[in-house]
């Protein structure tokens, strides 16, 4: 890995994009379905995520694509709106395996509104470092999902080899038609 970010940071934004991603496709549409991707990405206190939580998390993705697709000043606009809104007060805590980090909100908190103040908290580093351009769509013209480039010099273009290969073998097609 390239990207000159902290191990957590980077998980936190690919968490991000897979929860998206899941979400566009048809893979997330239950309260289970979130439970499953959250307990398979280490996030704690989803054993009580109801249906409610659910649509309540469905809710806030569309900001959580703009907060990934955005302009670095909309997206700090965006990020302090998201802050305002669910009373984020982020603290430094430690707890079972986990050292020192962030939490946005206290325990408890509705399971939506940390999620989407966990995506601020991530993408805040990036829009302090100017560094928005990790943070892309698919090249390929069938796919739209989320992917964090992590290359070094940010030059990742498909979320996938499949995508990247489809997209090759159709623009051979095209020139050798």
């Amino acid at each position: 890995m390239s990207m000159p970010y902290p191990r957590e940071l980077v998980r936190s934004l690919e968490f991000i994009a897979e929860v998206c991603n899941r979400r566009r496709d048809g893979r997330l549409r239950t309260a289970a379905s979130l439970r499953e991707v959250c307990l398979e990405w280490g996030v704690p206190g989803v054993s009580r995520l109801s249906g409610a939580d659910a649509a309540a998390t469905w809710a806030h993705l569309p900001t959580v694509e703009r907060l990934w697709d955005g302009r670095r000043d909309e997206v700090a606009a965006l990020v302090n709106r998201v802050f305002r809104d669910t009373g984020a007060r982020p603290q430094l805590v430690r707890h079972d395996d986990y050292d020192w980090h962030l939490h946005g909100l206290p325990p408890g908190a509705p399971i939506a509104d940390s999620l989407v103040v966990n995506a601020a908290m991530a993408i805040v580093d990036l829009v302090r470092a100017d560094d928005m351009a990790r943070c892309k769509r698919c090249g390929d013209d069938r796919c739209d999902r989320m992917f964090l480039d992590q290359s070094r010099n940010r030059s990742r273009r498909f979320c996938s080899t499949t995508c990247q290969s489809r997209t090759n073998v159709a623009a051979f097609r095209a020139r050798h038609a």
